[in-house]
């Protein structure tokens, strides 16, 4: 009877980021305690930062980054830029959702995705998930500011107080 030696242990993912570089995010979604949808996304432009802005009721606004491969640089950005709030971003990947919290452009402490997105909004969950298209609910810088008689004639409200 033969014995097989005990082999090493072989991280496939890990062999992978070594030769290819880690795995790029599906999608990075920023949610920003931010008052004002409107007031953000007229900031976007002036600090390069590319996004569909959302406002989520009892949240503030939910950011959807064009390109999911830079959400961290974007809100770190965004965080020195606004260091008044509180912002956390889910990195999703093929099959694990990450989260991090920032304010004045410095990292914090990790929160647990599955705990905000449970108590949030079910809007929010929707966004990360990929389940609804962020541009049915987004506001833009270019959009022509309406009042609050039309705002809610068509079910929107950019400042979700």
């Amino acid at each position: 009877m033969s014995e097989t030696p005990d082999l090493p242990e072989f991280d496939f993912d890990a062999e992978f980021a070594k030769a290819f570089g880690p795995k790029k995010p599906v999608r990075s979604v920023i949610v920003a305690g931010t008052t004002s949808a409107r007031a953000l996304a007229d900031l976007l432009p002036a600090h390069d930062v590319h996004a569909h802005v959302v406002p989520v009721k009892g949240v503030g606004t939910v950011l959807l980054t064009h390109d999911p491969a830079t959400g961290e640089q974007d809100v770190q950005t965004l965080s020195a830029a606004v260091p008044q709030a509180e912002f956390v971003l889910f990195t999703v990947g093929e099959e694990s959702i990450e989260g991090q919290s920032w304010a004045g452009g410095a990292r914090g402490d990790d929160p647990r995705p599955g705990l905000l997105l449970s108590v949030w909004p079910d809007l929010v969950q929707d966004l990360v998930l990929g389940k609804t298209d962020p541009a049915e609910h987004a506001v833009s810088a270019e959009e022509p500011r309406r009042g609050a008689f039309w705002k809610r004639l068509r079910g929107r409200d950019d400042d979700p107080a």
